[in-house]
């Protein structure tokens, strides 16, 4: 004990002493003086006499502070669920004996049990929580012990994780304290090569919550396991970037941005380089020259001649003899397309390519573009006569050009100016600095006093600025950094706060998965102010502002000032000055002003008016003159009061504000910091202002309440807090949404059940369901739930579900029981008993589970969807023993399609292991529903791998057209994923193609769409589909699979209305062939396939997408193939052999596929090596469309 502490005889004068404080200052006061006289009698009288009058809270907290824990282990064991919540943090005391926590358990509602289990976590109490995982798993269930799971010891999770798998729920907190017990349990849940898809979604949140903790770990265990998953850069990147740090033949290495899509995929990448280049620039500029270049001749490689306009963005990524190379290309190129056609294309696309022309012979035809009369044409050639300028690297020819141009474009509409400005930012600043900014001052002036300047074009003008004051060159030139603040004073003095951007735009760029979907992700961003400006420069900034800023206060107008205290971030503290508009727009009227919406059509607010009627800033001779709405006004409070109440002077500030002007108690960052440090009469002073608004059409303030904080009030002012809420709710002349949030805040206060039970039996809909739902939310939770459960009748039924979801986390299950019992079997409405059997198997009270199943057992007594309701409980509880037995017997009765949605909808790998194989057979014994649903096949079958499945039994029920062929096929496609039943494919097809008449027999009237959609055609398409995906996902070559592909390729080939199934087929063997993992792929299996396919295409067209489609595995038509040259060569050859030797359609289109290969293997390597001679070798086939296919390809 201190000799200086101050005593007091009693807890009475204790909380006396503190009552005029503010909650954080009287709690840390409170715990000082236990600290103070900690192990005293002092403190123990004091302690209990909190505890007798009603204040066992503070007994907690002073006790905690104490470190008493014989005062946290009475609590821990008390009756009180509050308090026992609040006396574990005695957890963190290693002087706590683990044998004072099991008590927590006894009786303990779900929410305490909850905190419990976070706590062991927390205060790491391995051997307690090892010694309570036992108890928990059999008195709740496994899901509570998985949530124990990850406090436990390495070894107990070790032990006991494969056989809670299906239950946990937190991967991620798992990952944190245990990555390798989920390391091990990956490697004996999977062997090598067997990480199919449908095996693997089972357990990709596993590799989410490992790949931040160890994705060295995790690459390693990949690598083992010969997993190489095209979206494991989605699921795990980090682990992405460690297999993929140095690249492949198919990745390039990590060290450079990602694409687009997230991924380092290199076939990816060039195709988003043909559609999307600007997404595509920044990896490509981010890598080292070699690199790069043989990135780009890829992307220029391609069959169709236009290899030179695909690098027509990316030419300044290239040498300038090999851009100028290139451009002489693309110009030919463009030149020749618009000769042939004037509709289609650009047409402006040839100066692209000129830009990059020496610039003595680009610069003749851009300035003519430039003076263009379409304007289109005029800002292209504008745009890249700047940029060929630019390129020259002559500070005084760019100022030639610009000072030439600016005074042309004083005239221009906007578009023109736009895109000189976003030439202008792209050239390099140190370049502009020199000697072009007397042009930049003339473009400037010009664009801030035309009419028509839109949102892009501001945008443009503050990327300049910005290139301006961050380059490190520009940022030390004062002539540089004064037209960079000029532009943002004139931008703020021409068009307010719009002037300075977006609010809310993102300042740095997004990852690829957050933007709408899924699309590739904005690359250029518009950067704040605090992200540019030079430190220091700020103040010199908002002097230049200052006129503009007074201007717009005086209109009523806050919005520039808060917009530029957004855009200066924490910087603003720098600035006293603004921060006086900031503690303005915090008390701004609004209605005062005498404001109406100003917002005409086009979105632009306010007027524009000469400069001469008011001082101002810039060079603009125009000025904004808006006047914001009620609504702006009331957002720019809100922004305003953010952007002020900041830093560690936040709670001074807000507590002068209030003294200053209590109605500020209003702005919701204002009260947040009042609540809890602020003095009991200045927040009494607030609830008796509180009828009193800035404004009379202000309504009535509903302030938030913090029950965590609330609870800490003195008795006096939650009595007053309740008291203003009460009057809001009952005065019948306020909003009706005013009064729903004033019975919601009552919820936070203690005793509201009482002011709450009146409105219950009220005639209003809404403020009755708003009680309901406040009864949730209160102190009495057991109370509530008994009010609830009496007034769930009739429409509030709705609102009563919820209500009674939240109460029942907060009573103990020996008395949550009996009520969801009585409402389970009681009269009440459905809804309500719906959620009554789902409450149950959540919470797990004692006799829950056994009295579902007494319920489910009474057979058609309940309501349909009750059963229903009940059913599905019982299916989500199958770790009780009570569950499967009833399930197993009610099952044959399910008829309805209510009940089996509920009870399907249950996945296998949420069930224990060891009740599966009985879960399935309960999904095998359910009849006919009542009724057909969509998502029934596809739920039944995920439970085929735990059924007895006689493979053969099966196929007989795909082949009986009789019997459900979608859910036998379904069952059939989880028997093929689990091994099985791969060799009865062929035969089963073959029974059913004899069941299938061909067109010769004439075409069959047309049945209805459930008769056509389980057909025997369906089935067929349906097995081959199954086939074509079972050889895609086998990792390794299976003989088996491959004799039965071959077999059902030699049935589907003689059947002429099977070809295109065939062809899918033989295309899915050439890419197995060609990914073969044991070496090269063999020429001659490749030649049979194409041979195979050639066949089949003869039987219709033949165009160069059929051709296209079935080489692609071959010779893809993005990037350079994977296959030897070598094979490649001896493929054509034999194609050749065997189309000299064969006539008709089949040997024409053996030829026209070798010719094709001839052709995209030409293009890739330059006509190099053997193809200009195989291409000569073509004519001379005896096939006279081939022979002119060649010829037109040479000439």
């Amino acid at each position: 004990m201190s000799p200086t502490a101050p005593t007091y005889g009693s807890a009475t004068s204790l909380l006396r002493s503190v009552e005029d404080r503010a909650v954080s200052v009287r709690m840390r006061a409170l715990a000082l003086h236990a600290r103070d006289h900690a192990g005293t009698p002092h403190l123990t009288g004091i302690l209990r006499q909190l505890e007798t009058a009603g204040h066992g809270r503070l007994a907690v907290h002073m006790a905690a502070a104490a470190r008493d824990t014989d005062t946290l282990a009475l609590h821990l064991a008390g009756p009180d669920p509050e308090l026992r919540r609040a006396a574990l943090r005695a957890l963190r005391e290693s002087s706590l004996p683990d044998e004072a926590v099991p008590p927590v358990l006894d009786d303990a509602p779900t929410g305490l049990r909850r905190a419990l289990y976070r706590a062991l976590y927390h205060a790491r109490r391995t051997s307690l929580a090892d010694s309570l995982l036992s108890r928990v798993r059999a008195e709740y269930g496994d899901a509570e012990a998985a949530a124990l799971l990850p406090a436990c010891s390495p070894e107990r999770v070790a032990e006991d994780l494969l056989g809670l798998r299906h239950a946990v729920r937190s991967w991620r907190r798992l990952a944190r304290r245990h990555p390798d017990a989920l390391l091990d349990l990956l490697r004996k849940t999977h062997s090598r090569g067997g990480w199919t898809f449908e095996r693997f979604t089972g357990l990709r949140r596993v590799l989410q919550a490992l790949d931040p903790v160890r994705p060295a770990g995790l690459a390693t265990l990949l690598g083992e396991l010969g997993e190489k998953r095209r979206d494991l850069a989605l699921l795990a990147p980090r682990t992405h970037r460690l297999l993929h740090r140095d690249g492949d033949q198919r990745h390039y290495s990590t060290r450079y941005p990602a694409g687009p899509g997230g991924t380092r995929d290199i076939r990816g990448l060039l195709r988003y380089a043909r559609h999307t280049p600007a997404q595509v620039l920044p990896v490509l500029r981010a890598m080292p020259l070699p690199v790069r270049t043989a990135h780009l001749d890829r992307i220029a490689r391609r069959g169709d001649g236009r290899g030179a306009l695909l690098l027509l963005p990316y030419l300044d990524l290239l040498p300038r003899d090999r851009a100028e190379a290139e451009a002489r290309r693309a110009l030919a190129e463009t030149t020749a397309f618009q000769s042939r056609s004037t509709r289609y294309g650009d047409p402006d696309q040839d100066l692209d390519a000129i830009a990059h022309l020496p610039y003595g012979e680009a610069a003749g035809p851009l300035e003519e573009a430039a003076s263009a009369g379409d304007p289109a044409r005029r800002a292209r050639g504008l745009a890249r006569l700047v940029e060929a300028t630019a390129r020259t690297g002559d500070p005084d020819l760019l100022a030639r050009v610009l000072a030439e141009r600016a005074e042309r474009s004083r005239a221009e509409r906007d578009p023109v100016r736009r895109s000189l400005l976003c030439a202008l930012s792209r050239v390099a600043p140190a370049l502009l600095a020199r000697a072009s900014l007397p042009a930049l001052h003339r473009v400037l002036a010009d664009t801030l006093g035309s009419r028509d300047t839109s949102a892009d074009t501001r945008r443009a003008l503050r990327d300049l600025a910005a290139a301006l004051l961050r380059h490190p060159l520009t940022r030390q030139d004062a002539e540089a950094v004064d037209w960079a603040l000029e532009a943002y004073a004139g931008l703020v003095a021409r068009f307010g706060a719009r002037g300075l951007g977006e609010r809310g735009r993102p300042r740095s760029r997004p990852p690829w998965w957050s933007a709408p979907g899924r699309r590739a992700a904005r690359i250029d961003l518009d950067p704040a102010l605090d992200q540019v400006l030079p430190r220091g420069l700020e103040r010199e900034l908002y002097r230049r502002l200052a006129p503009a800023l007074d201007d717009a206060r005086a209109r009523g107008d806050l919005g520039p000032a808060v917009a530029l205290a957004r855009e200066l971030g924490r910087r603003v503290h720098g600035v006293p000055e603004l921060r006086e508009h900031l503690a303005a727009a915090l008390g701004h009227d609004a209605s005062a002003t005498g404001s109406t919406d100003t917002t005409d059509p086009s979105g632009i607010g306010g007027a524009v008016v000469p400069t001469g009627t008011g001082s101002t800033t810039g060079p603009s001779s125009l000025r904004y003159t808006g006047v914001p709405t009620t609504a702006e006004a009331a957002a720019t409070a809100r922004e305003a009061a953010r952007l002020y109440l900041t830093g560690p002077g936040a709670r001074a500030d807000a507590r002068a504000l209030f003294d200053a002007d209590p109605s500020t108690a209003r702005v919701p960052r204002v009260w947040s910091l009042l609540v809890r440090h602020a003095e009991p009469s200045a927040l009494r002073t607030a609830f008796d202002a509180g009828g009193q608004g800035p404004a009379p059409d202000a309504g009535a303030w509903v302030p938030d309440l913090d029950r965590r904080t609330v609870r800490d009030w003195p008795e006096t002012l939650r009595a007053r807090a309740a008291d203003h809420l009460a009057g809001i709710a009952a005065d019948p002349s306020q909003a009706i949404d005013d009064r729903e949030r004033a019975l919601r805040g009552l919820g936070a206060l203690p005793g509201a059940a009482d002011r709450l039970a009146p409105y219950l039996d009220g005639p209003d809909t809404v403020l009755r369901e708003a009680a309901l739902s406040a009864l949730g939310r209160c102190d009495e939770l057991e109370r509530a739930l008994g009010l609830v459960l009496a007034h769930a009748h009739g429409p509030r039924s709705r609102a009563a579900g919820p209500a009674m979801s939240r109460c029942a986390t907060g009573v103990a299950p020996s008395r949550l029981g009996p009520a969801l019992c009585r409402v389970l079997d009681g009269p009440a409405k459905v809804t309500v008993r719906k959620t009554a059997a789902r409450l149950l198997e959540h919470h797990r009270p004692p006799g829950g589970i056994e009295h579902l199943a007494r319920v489910l057992d009474t057979g058609d007594g309940p309501h349909r969807d009750v059963r229903a309701a009940v059913a599905g409980a019982l299916m989500r509880a199958l770790d009780h023993p009570a569950a499967l037995p009833v399930l197993t017997r009610g099952a044959p009765g399910f008829t309805p399609v209510e009940i089996q949605f509920a009870v399907l909808r249950v996945s296998p790998l949420t069930c224990p292991p060891s009740r599966r194989k009985g879960a399935a057979l309960v999904v095998a014994s359910l009849p006919e529903p009542s009724r057909d649903h969509w998502r029934f096949p596809g739920w039944t079958s995920r439970w085929a791998p735990w059924t007895d499945h006689d493979p053969d039994a099966l196929a007989e029920a795909v082949c009986d057209m009789d019997r459900d062929g979608e859910r036998a096929v379904r069952a059939f496609e989880q028997l093929l994923l689990d091994g099985r039943g791969t060799d009865r494919i062929s035969g089963m097809l073959a029974r059913l193609l004899r069941a299938v008449p061909g067109p010769g027999h004439g075409v069959p009237a047309r049945g209805p769409r459930r008769e056509a959609e389980d057909s025997a055609h369906r089935r067929v398409k349906r097995l081959v589909g199954l086939l074509q995906s079972r050889m895609s996902k086998d990792g390794e070559r299976d003989p088996v699979l491959e004799e039965q592909a071959d077999a059902v390729l030699g049935m589907l080939g003689i059947r002429r209305e099977y070809a295109p199934e065939a062809l899918l087929l033989v295309q899915r063997r050439l890419a197995t062939e060609c990914d073969a993992p044991d070496g090269a792929p063999r020429a001659r299996r490749l030649v049979d396939l194409l041979l195979a396919g050639a066949h089949l295409l003869a039987r219709g067209p033949v165009g160069r997408w059929e051709l296209d489609r079935l080489l692609t595995p071959l010779q893809p038509s993005y990037g350079a193939s994977e296959v030897e040259p070598r094979t490649r060569e001896e493929v054509v050859r034999r194609l050749f052999a065997a189309a000299s030797a064969t006539r008709g359609a089949p040997g024409e289109t053996a030829a026209l596929l070798g010719l094709r290969l001839v052709e995209r293997a030409g293009a890739e390597t330059g006509w190099a090596g053997p193809w200009p001679q195989l291409l000569s070798r073509a004519g001379d086939l005896g096939h006279e469309r081939v022979r002119d296919a060649a010829w037109r390809m040479v000439v």
